[in-house]
C-alpha cells in the first residue's frame, strides 16, 4: 500500500512515524521493552516512575502506531516490541547521535519544547 501513495503522502507518514518516536517517554518505554522483554503496565509504571494514566497514553500511541503489541495474559496485558527492527532503529539512532552529538545538541531547530513530565501539548 505504501507504494501507491504519492511522495508527499509518504513523507507525511514518515514524519508521523518519527513524531511517534519523538517523546523521551516513548523512547524509554521502547528501550525498556527491548532490553527486558514483555512487561505489563504495572511493571512499566514502576520502572518509569510515572503515573499509570500518563503511561497508558504513551502506550496507546505506540500501540496504535504499530510499534508495540499488547497481549492479554490472564488479567494482565503485556506489552512488547512488535517488530525487531524497532530495536535496530534505536541502536542505529544512538550510533548516529554519538557521531553527531554536538550538532544535534546545539541545533535550535530541534530543541525539545516538551515539558519535563513528558506532556507534549495533548499528543501522547
Amino acid at each position: 500500500m505504501f507504494f501507491s501513495l504519492s511522495n508527499s503522502q509518504q513523507e507525511d507518514l514518515l514524519a508521523a512515524f518519527w513524531q511517534a518516536l519523538s517523546s523521551p517517554i516513548r523512547l524509554r518505554v521502547l528501550d525498556i521493552l527491548r532490553t527486558q522483554g514483555p512487561l505489563n503496565v504495572s511493571q512499566l509504571v514502576q520502572k518509569l516512575e510515572m503515573g499509570q494514566g500518563h503511561l497508558s497514553n504513551h502506550l496507546t500511541c505506540l500501540k496504535s502506531c504499530g510499534l508495540v503489541r499488547a497481549e492479554a495474559q490472564g488479567r494482565y496485558v503485556f506489552y512488547s516490541l512488535s517488530d525487531e527492527r524497532v530495536s535496530i532503529l534505536l541502536d542505529v539512532s544512538r550510533d548516529i547521535l554519538h557521531d553527531h552529538l554536538l550538532g544535534i545538541a546545539s541545533c535550535h531547530f530541534v530543541k525539545s519544547s516538551e515539558p519535563q513530565d513528558g506532556d507534549n501539548g495533548g499528543t501522547p
